[in-house]
């Protein structure tokens, strides 16, 4: 009996010893007449303390539940009672909703919400690669993938119950023009595009708009108005050059359209020097990106044109510009800072000294949650000694909270020939379409660190913290032997004062799987 007592508690000691070091529960084997389960450590008891604990719980909880089920039953019958039966009842009002919760609804994305930002070394590179950081803006218009410059609007945007009236006025156009009320259509259709016109900064999709001058060009061509027809059929071109007439349309309509199409291949250009207050800003015309302040762009066919100037930290500009054959006409904005304009200010601080940092990537990110954005896109442009072009970017996904990054040397392009650089289409494509590449960014912290020398053990110590050690040299390794061997002259022990019998197996086998 007492060598049963003895070599209970070395096994036991053996086994509170070596858990920690790994050794399994199921590595552990004893020989001599009891199973493991059978070492009663108290956690049985607790294990069943804490159930029945936790039952009572959730029973004291369903309970409170359904006496607060009742009240609220019974509070609702009692006012069914008391409400006078009606076949016409009121429906309970909805919650009011906030006005950042209607523009939410207003705005509909094609695809990711993304805010892009732009930044260049200094004023000089503003002047010279604009217009490839332009090019790179209108690679991200074009995808489909994202919604930018629907985002930018959206974000930049203070009110859209202008657009409730515009498409309200449009649709009752539209239905006094079918039933040839032509010359009230006019004057709905002209009601619309005002709202248009007067709230032009914040049009980023000029679908609706178009379509609108396009039925205010056939209404006047109805009402025999030949001049005015052409202007506004000119303007639609403008926003739409390949765009054609629905099969809705008179054959007299077509025929004029037709014509003034013909007209503006042979028509004079000009130009447009467009300058705002702050350089790097974004120039629309007739809804696509033509550039960045301060631009000159020429090409421009005559006749009126529709522009929008956007800056992120900014409120949007717009407005319309007539343009003459051979001249140059001027656009100059001044734009004003928004409720956002502190970030973004730090942000392009931060991309300036410490472009791709983390603190740069929080930074962006931060900025993402606080606009409802999925995405953050940032480029920075600066000219080498040799008018060499350094390009950079991110791309940072703020959901998945990854990103990825490009950098590119290459000539710089001349304006106008951006378009046809492949160093730039590479840059772009990468940047913009490829879904590879992705990392998380908590790598960023992993490489800060690396590159500062940051760590808990002396430089010269790290390099050999790399290479693995041989498990000789482990220490644990000599705990478990020695806690073993502790146990072996211990049980040698007891058995040399002649308690222990010969031929059969004593003890406790032990596998130890070193990890």
């Amino acid at each position: 009996m007492r060598f049963t007592v003895i070599y209970l508690i070395l096994v036991s000691f053996t086994f509170l010893s070596l858990t920690p070091a790994g050794v399994s529960l199921a590595e552990l084997r004893a020989d001599d007449g009891f199973e493991l389960d059978e070492l009663d450590l108290g956690l049985e008891e607790d294990e069943e303390e804490s159930e029945e604990e936790e039952s009572a719980s959730k029973k004291d909880k369903k309970s409170e539940d359904e006496e607060l089920d009742e009240e609220e039953s019974s509070e609702d019958s009692e006012d069914s009672e008391g409400s006078e039966d009606s076949e016409d009842e009121e429906e309970s009002p909805a919650p009011k909703k906030s006005a950042k919760d209607a523009d939410d609804e207003e705005y509909a994305a094609s695809g990711k919400k993304i805010m892009a930002f732009y930044v260049f070394e200094d004023s000089h590179t503003v002047k010279a690669a604009s217009h490839v950081v332009a090019e790179t803006a209108s690679y991200l218009a074009a995808s489909k993938d994202y919604d930018y410059v629907g985002t930018e609007a959206a974000v930049s945007s203070s009110s859209s119950s202008w657009l409730k009236n515009a498409k309200k006025n449009f649709e009752e156009g539209k239905a006094l023009y079918n039933d040839l009320g032509i010359e009230e259509a006019a004057e709905k259709f002209k009601s619309a595009l005002k709202y248009f016109e007067d709230n032009i900064e914040n049009v980023s999709d000029m679908t609706l708009m178009s379509e609108i001058i396009f039925y205010l060009g056939a209404s006047y061509e109805l009402i025999d108005e030949e001049e005015q027809a052409a202007s506004y059929f000119s303007l639609y071109l403008s926003i739409n050059p390949d765009g054609q007439p629905g099969d809705s349309f008179s054959e007299e309509v077509v025929s004029a359209f037709d014509g003034v199409k013909r007209d503006r291949k042979s028509a004079g250009k000009g130009s447009v020097k467009v300058q705002s207050n702050t350089d790097g800003a974004l120039v629309f015309i007739d809804g696509r990106i033509a550039g960045m302040t301060p631009a000159t762009l020429r090409g421009v066919s005559e006749g009126k044109h529709y522009y929008r100037i956007h800056k992120n930290g900014f409120r949007a500009a717009g407005g319309s510009v007539s343009v003459r054959g051979g001249k140059t006409a001027t656009i100059n904005e001044t734009l004003t800072k928004n409720s956002s304009a502190s970030a973004v200010a730090e942000l392009e601080e931060e991309m300036k000294s410490g472009f791709g940092s983390l603190a740069m990537i929080r930074k962006a990110t931060d900025l993402a949650e606080d606009n409802n954005l999925s995405n953050v896109f940032v480029v920075k442009a600066s000219l080498g000694a040799d008018e060499r072009l350094k390009y950079q970017a991110y791309m940072i996904d703020c959901d998945k909270k990854e990103f990825k990054k490009s950098e590119a040397v290459f000539d710089l392009p001349e304006k106008g020939a951006a378009a046809k650089s492949v160093s730039l289409n590479q840059f772009n494509k990468a940047l913009v379409e490829d879904p590879y590449e992705y990392k998380p960014i908590s790598d960023l912290l992993m490489e800060e660190a690396d590159l500062l020398g940051l760590s808990d053990k002396p430089a010269e110590t790290q390099k050999d913290d790399k290479e693995k050690k041989p498990v000789y040299k482990e220490w644990w390794l000599w705990t478990v032997v020695g806690v073993v061997v502790a146990g072996g002259v211990a049980a040698g022990v007891v058995c040399g004062l002649g308690k222990c019998t010969g031929g059969s197996s004593s003890g406790a086998s032990l596998d130890i799987n070193f990890q």
